[in-house]
């Protein structure tokens, strides 16, 4: 009887350590993703939006240009179907449609204060901001993998229910965000 129970804890301790490998794997490899993609100091990309929304019947598409420059600064200018530019530089994040621009605060609104994490943070390579607002898992290697983050906070959890990066190697080709009411954002990053 002794000896099944010492089975029976080696055969537990044995079950539980390759989950726990396998976790250091994923987070070695997320670690090393966003390390990957904050060694490129500015990006310039073209990109192909996809907006589905409960509330419409047919998606909303856009296309325009994404700019990237270390430590925090990203540029979305929209130029079909009209133009708008979104800037996050720093703490502000300014927008512009239609000859007005408003600035805005990160600090005082916490949906854009998200998805500036959500943008730069993958970016720049830091995890660390990154892992403050989200768990962060990673599937797949350098050569095609796939970032997924999910909100920690309850607040976030309202507005977010998952962010899915894809790319290769330190290239971003594609961001899905999953809104909480279930409405979907698709930003396809063209190849050069």
């Amino acid at each position: 009887m002794k000896r099944f129970a010492v089975l029976l804890l080696c055969g537990g301790f044995f079950t539980v350590a390759p989950q726990a490998r396998c976790e250091a794997v994923t987070d070695d490899l997320a670690t090393q993703i966003v390390t990957h993609l904050g060694s490129v100091s500015e990006r310039t990309e073209h990109f192909h939006e996809t907006r589905e929304l409960g509330v419409l019947t047919h998606p909303l598409l856009s296309s325009g240009v994404l700019v990237f420059r270390h430590p925090a600064f990203l540029e979305k200018e929209t130029l079909s179907p009209r133009p708008e530019t979104l800037v996050i530089d720093g703490d502000t994040v300014s927008v512009q449609r239609g000859g007005h621009v408003r600035h805005i605060l990160l600090a005082q609104n916490p949906a854009l204060a998200l998805l500036a994490t959500t943008l730069r943070a993958p970016l720049a390579g830091n995890m660390a901001a990154l892992r403050q607002a989200y768990t962060v898992t990673a599937q797949g290697d350098m050569g095609a993998w796939t970032l997924t983050m999910t909100p920690l906070s309850e607040q976030a959890h309202k507005m977010v229910r998952q962010v899915v990066l894809s790319g290769r190697n330190n290239a971003v080709e594609s961001l899905k965000v999953i809104q909480a009411n279930g409405d979907r954002q698709t930003l396809m990053i063209e190849d050069h």
